[in-house]
């Protein structure tokens, strides 16, 4: 039985991946044009300063990548490990952008962004499964009902995931733009001092983290995708995206040093 849910959980759902690749397209589309007008000073792409852009677009882009990566939950072997590894990667991430940043000046350094919102939301995620299902799964207590406990748990994050949500937009307002704290660096402050670059608050995203998650439980409950047709030519067309949903974490991390590095040489041929 334990054998038969890791093969579920370990399934490849095309249109999760889909939609994480697209997401993290959109995501690379956005750091082109901040490097093209802020690392580069090139006169273009200022629509990206608006409002409707970074406050509305960015957002919606963060909430569904945050929501898929909840629901990807469903499919992990062992989420505090998937937790272990996302810090060790988020730690990397942070690391690689001051180095970025001590050499070229060209940029700021990461020391809270979506790498590590997702990090924290999975360890509290994997927190929050272990109450409600793993320790009752591997009990010699038979009596425990299952299904209860799942929708419990459903229950749970649904409420605590809506609860995040709206604490984030009640906090962020009022939080100050500086700081040395780290839990208002958590919470979206920027660090006092240092050129911060893309600050991510823990709130309200850890929310939709959550909220996915309890989509994922309830969405694929039996552990199968909702996109079957694999020969189709939708999917044929997708699959460079799916290939970045696949491989996010390399994606994300290796994304914007190639970005540096092709737009520097497009800048020395001239081309801008």
């Amino acid at each position: 039985m334990e054998k038969e849910q890791g093969e579920i959980k370990r399934k490849r759902i095309p249109e999760i991946d889909f939609l994480r690749g697209f997401a993290l397209l959109l995501m690379i589309w956005h750091h082109a044009m901040y490097d093209v007008r802020y690392v580069f000073h090139v006169d273009a792409f200022a629509f990206q300063d608006s409002y409707w852009f970074y406050d509305i677009g960015r957002s919606v882009i963060l909430a569904l990548f945050l929501l898929v990566s909840g629901v990807s939950t469903r499919f992990s072997a062992n989420n505090l490990m998937r937790g272990r590894r996302m810090v060790i990667f988020s730690a990397l991430a942070t690391v690689l952008s001051a180095v970025l940043h001590v050499i070229t000046r060209w940029t700021g350094v990461i020391f809270f962004n979506v790498i590590h919102v997702i990090a924290f939301s999975t360890f509290l995620y994997a927190v929050i499964e272990h109450l409600f299902i793993v320790r009752y799964a591997n009990a010699s207590n038979s009596s425990i009902d299952m299904e209860w406990q799942k929708a419990k748990m459903i229950g749970f994050l649904i409420a605590f995931g809506v609860l995040a949500v709206i604490l984030g937009y009640v906090i962020i307002p009022i939080l100050p733009e500086e700081t040395l704290n780290p839990l208002f660096v958590m919470l979206g402050s920027s660090v006092a001092g240092v050129d911060t670059l893309d600050q991510l608050s823990l709130l309200p995203y850890l929310g939709y983290y959550l909220l996915g998650a309890a989509i994922g439980q309830t969405l694929y409950a039996s552990g199968e995708p909702l996109w079957k047709n694999e020969k189709s030519r939708v999917y044929s067309i997708s699959l460079p995206v799916l290939f970045m949903g696949r491989n996010a974490l390399a994606v994300y991390l290796l994304h914007q040093p190639i970005l540096l590095a092709v737009l520097w040489v497009l800048s020395k041929t001239g081309l801008f």
